[in-house]
């Protein structure tokens, strides 16, 4: 990875919102693919690609990009939909004159914020789950969960615009 995350320090819990997500801007992939591992590495290689080739994302951040979507997607088909072969989870990517947006939806019933570790306590990197969030904040510009934790968007300033206009 060539870009290093930019530090935080400030303290931070999810809101998770209880209605669904309405994308903003245009809606420029929608697709479905079942909890599996195989279907895990082939979405992240489609919504990369998605990403990546209008310049939305630049080529030297595609492994924050391939992390992040990786990140979503397991706690979609682990923690979401409990590994079941029989459930999906349902990716949208939309863009806006500033920002693209991936909200990945799974069929569980989402989480509450206290169910997450602290994320100010060093304690909690050594916790088994967790981590992710904090790794996706990183990078991204916003994280945020709708449906009651049973969708996650992950946003991001895109690469082929200034973040003034």
């Amino acid at each position: 990875m060539n870009e290093e995350p930019p530090e935080t320090t400030r303290r931070w819990r999810p809101i998770i919102h209880r209605r669904p997500w309405q994308a903003p801007g245009a809606v420029v992939l929608q697709r479905r693919w079942p909890t599996s591992g195989a279907a895990k590495q082939e979405a992240i290689a489609v919504l990369a690609e998605c990403l990546l080739a209008p310049g939305w994302v630049s080529g030297d951040e595609r492994s924050w990009l391939e992390l992040c979507l990786d990140e979503a997607l397991t706690n979609a088909m682990l923690h979401g939909n409990e590994g079941d072969p029989e459930l999906a989870v349902e990716a949208t990517v939309a863009i806006d004159e500033r920002c693209w947006h991936v909200g990945i939806s799974d069929q569980g019933r989402g989480f509450r914020a206290r169910a997450l570790p602290p994320e100010d306590d060093p304690a909690s990197l050594l916790l088994e789950h967790g981590r992710g969030i904090r790794l996706m904040r990183s990078w991204l510009s916003a994280l945020s969960y709708w449906r009651d934790g049973a969708t996650v968007v992950l946003s991001r300033w895109r690469a082929d615009r200034s973040r003034d206009g």
